[in-house]
């Protein structure tokens, strides 16, 4: 007896649909939000900053190999953990639907292969094709190593930007992500049933978000000479409105390289992975850019008003960018940094105007905000378990003394003030000197309390976008509000 199957004719035989097309997937901007080789010079700078010295030169080498040489030297130098990037879950999503369906899945990028593979292996990829060292694989050479490959309309490719035009005509289905409304209405044009992903960039408001101007309110220390010096010339607040201005586009140009280095931390970190920059909701390269210009625009303006401000201004951005690169990662010499760059401010306010400050005064600032800088560490520190937080040189064992150190500070600021005041010079300035003692106890009460608030983590509930700062937690808090107030009430009474 013959089996059913043998009993079949040729023409009976069933039919096997034919395999879908694999789906090939671009990284910088599509799978992930960001660029590999920005983020990978970025941490090149950041575990190592004496090689920015060396930069400059690998870029001129990378002029003669081109660009996929760069990458290659790059993708060597600075390993990128998968797990420390901004995945776009939608692309994600599209990728396990894909294997789900039993197709595979490939990776394409102008990126080095070195750097793609782990990325591959991360999301249980077939494959990749990527840079070599030699042949950039952008564009037109992205089309055709996809083309040859898996032949002419052989696979389904998900892009997002304008070279991968070339890519989407060879392919059979094209998949854009977050693209603009004329670049969709081109790739409409190529496959009229082309689908489109949401992408992880933002809008305008993102962009604004990065510069960090809620840090500008600590740029208001420029104003503290003038109101120290009782001065009330409307000339020299508008020389002090300037430098605010100056000193607020140099420190948003600082804040964009900060966190540019500090990607791969921020996007482990509960709250600061909400940053623009660490979220990939703004472009690496653009905001560079931006920075670069903030920070040259404001040293130029910092300059025009007053050549010695402008000296302070450059200090400052000189110790914010070893900040950055370096400085933070030392144990304490970080928090003493913090309290040298509110200093400064005080410094370069009173620069501009031309006006004294006294010593009292000056030593008072750098111990209250080394007190300051010490508490954030000291909210930082919270919760971190063994490892330090977010690339710092603590340990959760330091705790302890970082809050001694951080109490010790604050009361130590609190004496330089007591001194201040009865100085000759205060008795000449002030009609009631003994007014100004008031400030005292309202202080102690305000620091005690910041220490004690930052151990217990109540500020978590008024966390802004800075998380553990301090003075933006005050500026939420309304007993800061108050204990301001009070502080206020009681220097207009003693002038």
């Amino acid at each position: 007896m013959r089996s059913e199957r043998a009993g079949r004719t040729a023409d009976e035989a069933p039919v096997e649909a034919p395999a879908e097309p694999p789906l090939v997937v671009d990284v910088d901007g599509s799978l992930i939000g960001g660029d590999l080789l920005i983020e990978g010079i970025a941490r090149l700078l950041s575990v190592s900053p004496l090689s920015l010295f060396a930069l400059p030169f690998r870029l001129a080498a990378a002029m003669v190999r081109g660009r996929a040489g760069l990458k290659r030297r790059i993708a060597e130098a600075a390993p990128l953990p998968p797990d420390t990037l901004a995945w776009n879950p939608a692309v994600l999503e599209e990728i396990a639907a894909a294997q789900a369906a039993g197709r595979s899945v490939w990776l394409a990028s102008a990126s080095d292969a070195r750097a793609v593979s782990p990325l591959a292996e991360m999301v249980g990829a077939a494959g990749c094709l990527a840079s070599d060292g030699r042949t950039n694989l952008a564009g037109e050479a992205k089309a055709a190593a996809l083309a040859a490959r898996f032949g002419e309309r052989g696979f389904d490719y998900i892009g997002n930007e304008r070279r991968d035009l070339a890519v989407w005509k060879r392919a059979r289905r094209a998949i854009g992500v977050g693209l603009g409304a004329g670049l969709a209405c081109k790739v409409r044009a190529l496959d009229g049933e082309a689908r489109f992903l949401p992408g992880l960039d933002g809008g305008p408001r993102d962009w604004f978000r990065a510069l960090r101007p809620y840090q500008w309110v600590k740029n208001v220390l420029v104003f503290v000479p003038l109101v120290a010096a009782h001065e009330t010339g409307a000339g020299s607040y508008l020389v002090a409105a300037g430098m605010f201005v100056a000193l607020s586009a140099v420190a948003s140009g600082t804040y964009l390289l900060n966190d540019l280095l500090d990607l791969p931390h921020d996007r482990g970190h509960p709250a600061k992975r909400h940053r623009p920059m660490a979220a990939g909701k703004v472009p690496l390269l653009p905001m560079i850019g931006i920075g670069a210009a903030l920070a040259a625009g404001g040293l130029a303006l910092a300059f025009w008003l007053s050549a010695a401000a402008g000296l302070w201004v450059l200090a400052y951005l000189v110790v914010t960018c070893a900040y950055s690169l370096s400085l933070k990662r030392k144990t304490f010499i970080d928090v003493t940094v913090l309290a040298m760059l509110y200093a400064v401010r005080v410094l370069a306010g009173a620069a501009a105007v031309s006006v004294p400050l006294s010593p009292w005064l000056l030593a008072f600032f750098l111990f209250l905000f080394l007190a300051l800088a010490i508490v954030k560490r000291q909210g930082e520190l919270r919760g971190s378990g063994r490892s330090a937080p977010g690339g710092r040189a603590y340990l959760a064992e330091d705790f302890p003394v970082v809050v001694a150190l951080g109490a010790a500070s604050g009361f130590a600021s609190v004496v330089i003030l007591t001194l201040y005041i009865q100085s000759p010079e205060t008795g000449e300035r002030y009609a009631r000197p003994e007014l100004l003692w008031l400030i005292c106890p309202l202080l102690l009460y305000w620091l005690g309390r910041m220490v004690l608030l930052a151990g217990r983590g109540v500020e978590d509930s008024k966390r802004l976008p800075d998380n553990d700062d301090p003075l933006l937690f005050a500026l939420r808090d309304r007993t800061s509000w108050l204990t301001g107030l009070a502080v206020l009430t009681a220097f207009a009474a003693a002038l």
